[in-house]
């Protein structure tokens, strides 16, 4: 009995491991694979540690190996400013909304590469798509993709 739970529980930090792995790593496989090798090693070095611990561990073993975050923590104090910034404008808006206002701030940061006017164009398009959807469907969310979809196509 013991053994069956203890290899349960090896199982469920395993894949727990693999889908932090693959949700939080946007590098590929060869990234991927260096991260599951150091949350393994960090894991091993400091079995009892907490996930702040693991966390520093395994993000000093991806810079040893080359693996430099996204953000440095410069900026990602600075994006969070400004979303934050664009939460308190307005308290009550959802997160597609604050992302589209948090927008123009994070692009002259220089965290965000500038839309192209194509590009706003869609994006203008598609949050007023959404902001009809949203009040035609309210709180169902696939009624409110589907709309979205059909106004996107329309267009």
């Amino acid at each position: 009995m013991k053994r069956i739970i203890a290899v349960l529980v090896f199982a469920g930090i395993a894949a727990g491991g693999a889908g932090v792995a693959w949700a939080q790593v946007g590098g590929g496989p060869a990234k991927r694979e260096a991260l599951r090798t150091c949350v393994q090693q960090a894991r091993q070095d400091n079995p009892n540690a907490d996930k702040a611990a693991i966390r520093e561990a395994v993000k000093n073993c991806m810079a040893d190996q080359g693996h430099t975050p996204r953000l440095t923590e410069e900026q990602r104090a600075t994006a969070k400013a400004c979303v934050e910034a664009a939460k308190a404008a307005d308290p009550d808006a959802d997160k597609a909304t604050v992302r589209a206002a948090a927008r123009p701030c994070l692009e002259a940061a220089g965290i965000l590469t500038p839309l192209t006017p194509e590009q706003q164009e869609r994006r203008a398009k598609r949050l007023s798509c959404f902001e009809e959807a949203k009040a035609a469907n309210p709180g169902d969310r696939e009624a409110i993709r589907q709309a979205v979809r059909a106004c996107m196509q329309a267009a």
